[in-house]
């Protein structure tokens, strides 16, 4: 999705695109594998628990 003008918005839009496809250490198996599922649900790819947590950033 495109973002309008404005370099803030730009950035802050960047941001958060980079938190959301990064990925997390896992609390069950502490790997490095959580990834999200869609807003808010977070799953780990190698023990496969799901959790609930922030919409862009896991563990807020």
């Amino acid at each position: 999705m495109p973002v309008g003008y404005g370099k803030k918005i730009r950035e802050a839009v960047m941001e958060s695109r980079k938190k959301a496809h990064s990925r997390y250490t896992c609390p069950s198996c502490s790997r490095l594998s959580v990834k999200r599922q869609s807003h808010g649900v977070w799953e780990c790819g190698k023990c496969h628990s799901k959790f609930a947590s922030g919409a862009y950033e896991f563990g807020r």
